[in-house]
């Protein structure tokens, strides 16, 4: 029991950890919005499959955000702030970002070399 506790917390931490840099970064969700198009263009020339991933990992990451607004309507603003859910939906939301703009900076990247 003590063990599960422990992964939890770890968790947790790494998932606070994950979204810290995203909090400063105002229009995150634009941003990657925007970098999702760009890289769908690289890639849509280059690697079909590739372009299709984007396309998958764009539906999920606009689904979760929608799932996580309604969570923190459900939950209210105070409790949502330390809920392991929100954290957890908040963290997942924002590796998709992460891997949106991550793709398109590597394709604008290897593009200008």
């Amino acid at each position: 029991m003590s063990s599960w506790l422990n992964h939890n917390k770890v968790i947790y931490i790494f998932s606070n950890l994950l979204v810290l840099p995203a909090i400063f970064i105002p229009s995150i969700d634009l941003i990657s919005n925007i970098s999702f198009f760009i890289a769908f263009i690289f890639f849509l020339n280059s690697n079909i499959l590739l372009s299709l991933v984007l396309c998958v990992a764009l539906l999920i990451k606009n689904n979760s955000n929608y799932r996580l607004n309604l969570l923190l309507i459900h939950k209210g603003e105070e409790v949502s702030k330390t809920d392991y859910e929100c954290v957890y939906l908040y963290a997942w939301c924002t590796f998709l970002r992460y891997f949106l703009i991550g793709l398109a900076v590597n394709r604008i990247f290897l593009f200008f070399e």
